[in-house]
């Protein structure tokens, strides 16, 4: 390749010239430039503004071999060796509370370089799942779990009893074992292989990595009054609100119905100490096979997870009557299909397609019909959460929730494009009683208006003609304001015939304004000066010659001092018709605006008089805001008044604020508010909420009463709580006696909870007790939550399943054996 001939000196100049630079100290650095670009001064001088500082970097400073010779981190080197080795189990970099993705080629390093092939779109995965017919169908990889992590630690307890290598259960990939023992078989553990004494409980949920860290029981007591919400919990799909969203469809009565009926009701929900902090329950046919050692199918994987709708019975059972303040959606996160691509929408994608006629209240339909035409019926679409996604620069011209929404459903007339004769709309078939609307993308700046009442009169089908004559007119507005745009850039911008490159225009005429000024106080300095001079520099005179009198020459067309004068009137003249054209711009701008926000408010006002066709519309009552944050607010319900004789009681309605922070003194917070500073407060906790709207039919639905075993549920998880509150007071008093060195001194401690304690016992006495089926049915860690009826403690104690309102209780109690003639059952 021939050498590239070096820049000229008019090259160099030129870039020195507009970049501002030092003639003499930043002459190497331009001519390596010019060099690299082929004597391109353009490109030079568009690297340099681009970032100055790496500019220089680039073409001053000399080879760095340092970014060579360190390891991954940026530590040095110093070792002389130019590759450095990572760890197979190196997690250090593991964010706490999410779990690391598995390595897809194991400890050692790949063979090639990863295929961009491997990357698969949400569209290929529905694909690929969809082809599930095909012999070649890959098995998903089995839940992980806490009953396989048991195993594991069992298998390795065994190993080392009975002297087999531990490195043998700790292989890595590519390492072989000489050792030449025959494997050892291990088949179930029964009780008769054991000894009674040898049998202990192994606490092994926090070790869980699903399970997140959660504060004491104590301070995650649920108050009084205040409704019971859910957070994220431990999941991999990112910040969402799941969790928010069904705390507030569990106030909306007749969703809360409909959420209860989906699916069909099951005899037994199982039992988990640690469910609600985001411990599966597994259904009971796969813990039946798992204890029994069968091995799993690839068409069973399905089996081996929580059913979904029964994983939302139990949340609305929870959230219905637990004595928690929070639980956790994590399980439930789990389970939804494709839910990295956003959790909330694609509940209602599921549970759509398998629940379609229960879960009418909470799905929309909307058609999909041309703009221009009388034809209404075209395309059909459902949805229950109607997604907002629109630009930062969108919310320029979006300043509420309705016009949010007619940049959703009639996104054509708001395209670059505007409308023409192939552009559609979508107009609302079917109205559900609750609706849910998120916005995505990044979000207004500021915010937007968000209505207590909504009123969906103009997106219905009845409104076609006036839904078209506004879209019309939003695409005017939209098209003065890239009309004055456009005439903005070309007063304020000018470019370089010779190099085509742009510059603003006013910043342009107010330097040339600062240099002839300065030129216009030369010439004005030069005649006071000639005036002391004339004075013969009489300093008694003239003691400054900056006091002399200036004598303004004779102004003739040749004069320097007229030509200075010219040009500082001209450019004054420039600077004022700048300014005078963008003051009618701006003014122009704010009657467009003004246009848009009565276009937003158009067929939104129920009984604004003079109406020729009255609104027909079902009005929705905001009813809860979600964020991703674990803050929820959510409108309550009150029970009506019913003292009030004179007249029907009125409902009433309590705004709360249920906030988790994990890292807070307080990491639960519930407390009441208004809803005009929910309005407000939400824009500080993100800019992308979750609205939740409803009508006064599906608030005023009655609560249907939760199944027989949803009691159970609800009433079992309280008692495993009563027993972490007791375990947490034990443990106090423990600690206080040691620091004291007394033994029952018990002053200033808060007395010790003794309802219903969940008493951790071993499971003896009989293969066949009903502890040891209870777990075997749906629990995952072996305990039920319930006394033991064989045990003698020398006392008597009483457990009430607490049941729904209207609803007999049932008591079970247990009584000493000792002088009883027969036994108690459940």
């Amino acid at each position: 390749m021939a050498d590239r001939p070096p820049p000229s000196e008019g090259e160099i100049s030129q870039v020195i010239d507009f970049a501002g630079l030092d003639p003499l100290d930043d002459r190497s650095m331009v001519i390596e430039a010019l060099k690299e670009t082929g004597c391109n001064v353009e490109a030079v001088v568009m690297q340099y503004f681009d970032n100055p500082e790496s500019f220089r970097k680039r073409f001053t400073e000399p080879w760095n071999q340092s970014m060579y010779t360190t390891d991954g981190d940026g530590a040095a080197n110093n070792t002389g060796i130019s590759f450095h080795i990572e760890s197979a189990n190196n997690n250090s970099n593991v964010i706490q509370g999410l779990t690391p993705p598995t390595e897809p080629y194991g400890p050692t390093a790949p063979s090639r370089p990863p295929s961009r092939s491997n990357n698969i779109s949400p569209l290929g995965r529905m694909l690929e799942w969809a082809r599930d017919d095909e012999p070649s169908m890959t098995l998903p990889p089995m839940l992980p779990s806490r009953e396989d992590e048991d195993m594991r630690r069992a298998l390795r307890e065994s190993a080392q009893e009975a002297g087999i290598g531990i490195g043998l259960m700790d292989q890595q990939s590519g390492i072989m074992d000489t050792s030449t023992s025959a494997p050892a078989a291990f088949g179930p553990a029964n009780r008769n292989d054991y000894d009674q004494g040898e049998w202990a409980m192994i606490r092994s949920g926090p070790s869980d990595p699903r399970v997140a860290k959660a504060p004491a029981p104590s301070l995650r007591r649920r108050t009084s009054e205040a409704p019971a919400f859910l957070v994220q919990g431990v999941n991999t799909v990112g910040k969402h609100g799941l969790g928010g969203l069904l705390t507030v469809l569990h106030e909306i009565p007749l969703a809360r119905n409909a959420l209860l009926s989906i699916g069909s009701p099951a005899a037994l929900y199982g039992h988990n100490s640690e469910w609600w902090n985001g411990q599966e329950i597994l259904p009971q046919e796969a813990m039946a096979q798992r204890y029994a050692g069968e091995e799993f199918q690839w068409d069973q994987v399905d089996n081996l997870k929580p059913d979904t709708e029964e994983e939302i019975h139990r949340l609305m059972a929870f959230l219905d009557s637990t004595e928690r303040s929070y639980g956790t959606v994590s399980v439930l996160t789990d389970v939804i299909p494709y839910a990295s691509t956003g959790p909330e929408k694609q509940l209602y994608e599921y549970l759509g397609h398998r629940n379609e006629e229960t879960l009418r209240p909470l799905i929309s339909t909307v058609l999909i019909s041309p703009v221009f035409g009388d034809v209404v019926d075209s395309e059909e679409a459902r949805f229950g959460l109607l997604e907002l996604e629109h630009n930062r620069e969108d919310y320029m011209c979006i300043t509420t929730l309705y016009e949010a929404i007619d940049h959703t459903l009639w996104s054509d007339a708001f395209s670059l494009t505007g409308l023409h004769q192939g552009s559609k709309m979508a107009m609302l078939k079917n109205m559900s009683d609750v609706l849910a609307f998120k916005l995505n993308g990044e979000g207004p700046a500021q915010s937007i208006n968000i209505p207590e009442k909504l009123y969906l009169e103009r997106y219905q089908t009845s409104r076609k003609d006036e839904a078209r004559r506004i879209q019309l007119a939003w695409c005017e507005t939209k098209m003065a304001i890239a009309r004055i745009a456009k005439e903005e850039m070309k007063a304020h911008e000018w470019r370089n015939d010779w190099n085509d490159m742009a510059y603003d225009r006013k910043q342009m005429v107010e330097r040339a304004m600062e240099q002839w000024q300065v030129y216009h106080q030369y010439l004005e300095t030069l005649g006071r000066f000639g005036q002391m001079e004339a004075s013969g520099f009489d300093t008694d005179k003239y003691p400054d010659y900056r006091m002399a009198p200036f004598l303004k020459p004779e102004l003739d067309a040749d004069s320097k001092f007229q030509v200075v004068e010219d040009v500082l009137e001209l450019t004054s003249r420039m600077l004022a018709d700048m300014d005078a054209r963008l003051k009618k711009h701006h003014a122009e701008l704010e009657q467009i605006k003004a246009k848009q926000r009565f276009l937003g408010q158009l067929l939104t006002q129920p009984n604004k008089p003079g109406r020729p066709q009255p609104m027909t519309c079902k009005e929705l009552l905001l009813r809860g805001v979600v964020t991703q944050s674990d803050v929820v607010y959510v409108c309550q319900r009150a029970e009506p008044d019913l003292i009030q004789l004179e007249s029907e009681p009125q409902p009433v309605d309590q705004w709360w604020r249920l906030a988790y922070r994990l890292d807070d003194n307080e990491p639960v917070k519930t407390e009441k508010t208004e809803v005009e500073q929910v309005l407000r407060q939400v824009w500080d906790e993100t800019k992308v909420p979750l609205l939740i709207y409803a009508t006064e039919t599906a608030l005023g639905a009655a609560p249907t009463p939760l199944p027989l075993p949803l009691q159970q549920f609800a009433s079992a998880d309280n008692e495993a709580f009563q027993a972490e509150l007791a375990q947490e007071s034990a443990d106090m008093l423990t600690a206080h006696n040691t620091d004291t060195g007394t033994g029952t001194n018990t002053t200033g401690l808060p007395p010790i909870d003794t309802v219903s304690p969940s008493k951790r016992k071993h499971r003896a006495d009989s293969v066949g007790s009903l502890d040891s089926n209870r777990a075997e049915l749906g629990s995952d860690d072996g305990q039920t939550g319930f006394d033991n009826p064989f045990e003698d403690d020398g006392s008597a104690s009483t457990i009430t399943m607490m049941a729904f309102p209207g609803t007999p209780a049932e008591t079970w109690q247990d009584e000493e054996m000792a002088g009883m003639e027969q036994g108690q059952g459940r």
